[in-house]
């Protein structure tokens, strides 16, 4: 579904992105982790169309759509969140929701209009938000302030806007971080639950029981490279893998030494 070939981002004489191929297949959940300055935030805003690659292909659905702007990319059915929570202080939750609704009619001029009168397709829409906020656990805010809101609740509500958009693939930044056990637990299974339903996901998060509780397939990065690849319990007890988090394991001549 999405492809990234020999992706390459150079700042300078800094390699951020070195040669990074990966695949993310239809109604799977892809997980990119690795340790801070890997590269998987970089490589993210590169696949999303926020900054242009300095040399490699990114394919969706067999179109190549490499350093398209985007805003483009956001109408093919492709989503991103932050790591820092984006949104509209000054606005109600419910308000901030019907912002992504994926109608040019029920938008953000029918989330700030002053008009009481609500449309049939209005009303569809509120429903729709109002159940998506009751499934990540945050139906009793529709009216509180974005402003009022916990670091938890902003990083759920990131996540639970582009649902208003029916987007095919998600790229979630950091989804796990400053999250309850509670928040965390009703977005894996909601994140579950939209991959049996035919969603994709790419999640870039440094919670690696999360990411191993939650993906079917894992890349790793480190200094911009692509390190390893592989399924949750490969990935966990790759050699390369436990020494790019935690230093370079001794051999049993040092350890006897």
């Amino acid at each position: 579904m999405l492809e990234v070939q020999n992706a390459k981002k150079y700042f300078g004489g800094v390699k951020a992105v070195d040669n990074v191929s990966i695949q993310v297949k239809k109604s799977s959940i892809t997980g990119l982790i690795g340790a801070n300055g890997a590269g998987k935030t970089t490589l993210f805003n590169m696949i999303s169309g926020f900054i242009p690659l300095t040399a490699g292909t990114v394919i969706y659905e067999g179109e190549d759509i490499t350093n398209q702007p985007a805003y483009k990319i956001s109408t093919k059915g492709i989503v991103r969140t932050f790591q820092t929570p984006l949104g509209f202080p000054r606005m109600t939750v419910m308000e901030n929701m019907l912002v992504f609704a994926k109608n040019r009619n029920a938008g953000i001029f029918t989330a700030i209009k002053t008009s009481k009168k609500v449309t049939p397709l209005e009303e569809e829409y509120i429903e729709r938000a109002r159940k998506i906020l009751k499934d990540v656990g945050l139906g009793n805010k529709e009216d509180a302030w974005v402003s009022d809101l916990s670091a938890g609740e902003l990083k759920i509500l990131e996540f639970a806007r582009p649902l208003m958009a029916d987007p095919h693939i998600f790229l979630l930044d950091e989804p796990a971080a400053g999250i309850n056990p509670a928040n965390l637990n009703s977005l894996v299974t909601l994140i579950k639950d939209l991959r049996n339903k035919g969603y994709t996901f790419l999640i870039v998060d440094h919670n690696l029981k999360f990411i191993m509780n939650i993906c079917d397939y894992i890349y790793v990065m480190a200094d911009g490279k692509l390190i390893f690849e592989g399924l949750p319990d490969e990935v966990a007890n790759a050699d390369c893998v436990i020494e790019s988090y935690i230093g370079k394991k001794k051999t049993e001549d040092t350890v006897s030494n």
